[in-house]
């Protein structure tokens, strides 16, 4: 399923506003909303400050990490996602981080599931 980004600050508002789902880590925040367009395509988007995370090289790869992860395990759900960086994540470029990811985003799914 493709993924693609959420193109404005009023999708940003709405996921913000009144999130179905919600799942933490110390690193990270994720807050998902159930997609109701036609389209079928998940959305992410970032919070990426400069406070949080220094380098423009954790940044993207903060953000690649979490785009690629998302592509390669959605089924058939549909949802409008954000991620909020709280740090930089120590392992970040190792592949446990893998692991803390499917943690993350298997707590999610199951409350987005009826």
């Amino acid at each position: 399923m493709a993924v693609c980004s959420l193109p404005s600050r009023s999708d940003f508002d709405k996921v913000f506003k009144n999130p179905d789902a919600r799942s933490s880590t110390r690193d990270f925040l994720l807050l998902a909303r159930i997609n109701q367009n036609e389209d079928r395509l998940s959305r992410i988007g970032f919070v990426t400050p400069k406070k949080k995370l220094r380098r423009a090289v954790d940044r993207n790869r903060f953000r690649r990490v979490f785009r690629e992860f998302l592509r390669a395990s959605l089924n058939d759900i549909s949802i409008d996602c954000v991620v909020i960086a709280r740090s930089l994540p120590t392992d970040l470029h190792a592949r446990e981080f893998q692991t803390v990811l499917a943690r993350s985003f298997g707590k999610l799914f199951g409350k987005l599931k009826p």
